[in-house]
C-alpha cells in the first residue's frame, strides 16, 4: 500500500520508500494547496509556511522540491548537504516560532546521491496563536488556498479569540452536540398522510434511533438564506439515494428558524422517518429510524456514517468552512437483534444508499469481523475528531474507528482489520 505522507508513521519507512513516497506525492499533487507547500531548500522564509499551517489546518512542507510559479510540474532537486538536514530545520523552527507548533520531520536522500536531501515537515494545526519571532518578518501568517500570507486584522482577531477559547472548546462542542441531538427526534405511526399536516398528526416517539451531529471547532456565522436551504436539500437527495428513489411514496416536511433549517422525510409504508438539520453555527445533524421487524443492521449503520460524513464535507464546502470539528453519535436499540443473512454475514435492512436499478452486488460485512456479545447493551455513544480535508482513506479509518467505539460500547467484540476491510468495500458502494 502506498505511503500516506499526511498520516502514516514515516519513522519506519526506509530511505527508498520515503523518497518514492515524496516523488509520487509531487507527481500526484503538482500544484500547491491548502495543506501542502514545496520549497527547494530550507530558508528563513519557510518559517512562514510552518507557522501558517499551524495557525490554520496543519499541513506538509516538503523540502527539496522545486516548484516555481510558471512550472507545471514539480522537480525533485534535493537540498545539497553533507550532513543531516532536519537538525538545521528543527533548530530554526524552535528558535523562531513561539509557541513551537507540533511537528515532525522525516528525512531521506536521493538514491545513489546521498548529498541530495529531502525532508517532509508535518505540521499539526494548533489552537494557540503561533508567532514568528525572527526580526524583520511579519509575526502572524495564515494559509489561504495555495498561498501563505500575513493575517489581516479580522483574521488576527479570530486567531486571538480561538486561542482564548481553546480551554473551553471540548466543553462547548459537547454542549452544542447535546443540544442538537436533543432537537433531533423522530416519530412512528403517524395518523395522517396529508402532505402538509402529517408531521403534526398524532404519533409516538421512536425509541430505536441513530443520531449524528458534527460540531465545527470554529465559531461560524452562516446566514440561513434560501440558497443555503436549496443546496442542502440538493445534497441530501443526491447522497441518500433511497430517499430520492422513494419520492412518490414518501412524505416530506420543512422546518426553519432564524438560525436553522430542517428537512424531514417519512416513508409511511415502512414506518420509517429521517431528519436532517443544519444551523447558522455550521453544525449539522441527522437522525434516522434503525428498527425493522425487531432487528437493526450494522451495515446500515456503516452507510449512515459514511453518507453523513460526505454530506458534512460538502455542506462545509458550500458555506466556505475548511477546518476541523468533532463528530458525535448516539444509538438506541432497546430489544433489537442484529440482522444477519442466512450465511451469518452482517447485511442491510433498509440501505439508505439503495436505488432501483443498482448494479451493486452484496452489501455486507463478513461474519467474523464482529463477535456479538451474549448480553448486549441497548444504547451507546461515541465521538471522534473530523477534518474537512479527510479523503476516502481517512473516511474509511474514521468510520471504522467510530463503529469500533459504538460496537464495543454495546458489548460486542470487533476484529478491526476485518471490519475496516468491510467498510472499504461499502464506502465505494455509497458513492
Amino acid at each position: 500500500m502506498a505511503i500516506d505522507l499526511f498520516r502514516d508513521d514515516l519513522t519506519s519507512a526506509s530511505n527508498a520508500e520515503l523518497f518514492a513516497a515524496i516523488k509520487a506525492f509531487a507527481e500526484t499533487m503538482p500544484s500547491e494547496g491548502w495543506r501542502h507547500e514545496y520549497t527547494r531548500e530550507w530558508q528563513d522564509s519557510a518559517l512562514k509556511d510552518v507557522a501558517a499551517f499551524a495557525n490554520t489546518f496543519g499541513g506538509l512542507l516538503i523540502v527539496g522540491v522545486k516548484k516555481d510559479k510558471g512550472d507545471h510540474e514539480c522537480v525533485l532537486v534535493g537540498a545539497e548537504s553533507d550532513f543531516e538536514y532536519k537538525t538545521r530545520i528543527a533548530s530554526s523552527i524552535a528558535a523562531n516560532i513561539s509557541p513551537v507548533p507540533g511537528y515532525r520531520i522525516y528525512e531521506c536522500h536521493q538514491p545513489e546521491e546521498p548529498k541530495r536531501r529531502f525532508c517532509v515537515i508535518r505540521v499539526e494545526a494548533g489552537q494557540p496563536l503561533h508567532l514568528i519571532t525572527k526580526k524583520g518578518m511579519e509575526p502572524t501568517h495564515i494559509r489561504n488556498e495555495d498561498q501563505t500570507r500575513p493575517a489581516n486584522a479580522a483574521e488576527l482577531r479570530h486567531l486571538i479569540e480561538r486561542e482564548r477559547e481553546a480551554p473551553e472548546l471540548g466543553e462547548r462542542q459537547a454542549e452544542k452536540a447535546h443540544e442538537l441531538l436533543t432537537y433531533l427526534h423522530i416519530g412512528r405511526s403517524y395518523k395522517s398522510d396529508h402532505p402538509h399536516t402529517w408531521q403534526t398528526s398524532l404519533s409516538s416517539n421512536s425509541q430505536t434511533f441513530l443520531k449524528l451531529a458534527l460540531i465545527p471547532n470554529e465559531k461560524l456565522y452562516v446566514e440561513m438564506e434560501k440558497s443555503h436551504e436549496d443546496e442542502f436539500l440538493r445534497l441530501v437527495e443526491h447522497l441518500y439515494t433511497r430517499i430520492h428513489d422513494a419520492k412518490a411514496v414518501a412524505l416530506t416536511s420543512t422546518e426553519r428558524g432564524t438560525d436553522y433549517y430542517q428537512r424531514s422525510w417519512y416513508h409511511s409504508n415502512l414506518d420509517h422517518e429521517e431528519r436532517w438539520r443544519v444551523t447558522g453555527a455550521g453544525a449539522i445533524g441527522h437522525v434516522t429510524e434503525m428498527e425493522r421487524s425487531g432487528q437493526w443492521s450494522i451495515v446500515d449503520l456503516a452507510f449512515y456514517i459514511i453518507l453523513f460524513t460526505r454530506l458534512s464535507l460538502r455542506w462545509w464546502e458550500s458555506i466556505g468552512y475548511r477546518g476541523n470539528g468533532r463528530l458525535y453519535l448516539r444509538i438506541n436499540l432497546p430489544g433489537l437483534k442484529v440482522h444477519r443473512s442466512v450465511e451469518g454475514w452482517y447485511a442491510c435492512i433498509f440501505d439508505p444508499a439503495f436505488y432501483r436499478g443498482s448494479a451493486f452486488g452484496r452489501r455486507d460485512i463478513r461474519k467474523d469481523a464482529i463477535i456479538l456479545g451474549q448480553s448486549p447493551r441497548d444504547a451507546a455513544n461515541a465521538e471522534i475528531g473530523f477534518s474537512y480535508f479527510a479523503d476516502e482513506d481517512e473516511l474509511i479509518r474514521l468510520t471504522t474507528a467510530i463503529m469500533n467505539q459504538l460496537l464495543r460500547s454495546l458489548g460486542h467484540v470487533v476484529a478491526w482489520p476485518l471490519l475496516e476491510k468491510g467498510i472499504r468495500s461499502i464506502i465505494f458502494k455509497a458513492n
